[in-house]
């Protein structure tokens, strides 16, 4: 009798059979924010969206903004380890409030 096939297996071959598995390990950069950054920091900063390799940020002010403008390269190092692949190559921060979607 065949041994049962794991869900991530599955999953992974269907998503590559899709097309969508590149987009969806992208995506893992928005997913990883928070951890990269901190609670402190993701608390005032939220990742939106991740497109042609630029993160999309919304900040809580033009001083955090400044702030994480500074950080930038070392937060980008810290995702691109954190996702397992170099997916952000620039990170772009706009000034909002980050508790909305």
């Amino acid at each position: 009798m065949a041994q049962p096939e794991k869900a991530g297996k599955i999953l992974e071959r269907l998503t590559t059979r899709m097309g969508i598995a590149a987009r969806l390990e992208r995506e893992k950069a928005v997913v990883v924010w928070e951890e990269a950054v901190g609670t402190n920091i993701s608390r005032r900063a939220k990742a939106l969206s991740l497109r042609n390799d630029i993160l999309f940020v919304r900040v809580q002010n033009s001083v955090w903004l400044q702030e994480l403008s500074l950080l930038k390269e070392g937060i980008i190092e810290k995702i691109n380890t954190l996702v397992g692949k170099d997916v952000v190559r620039d990170i772009v921060f706009r000034v909002g409030d980050p508790r909305k979607e």
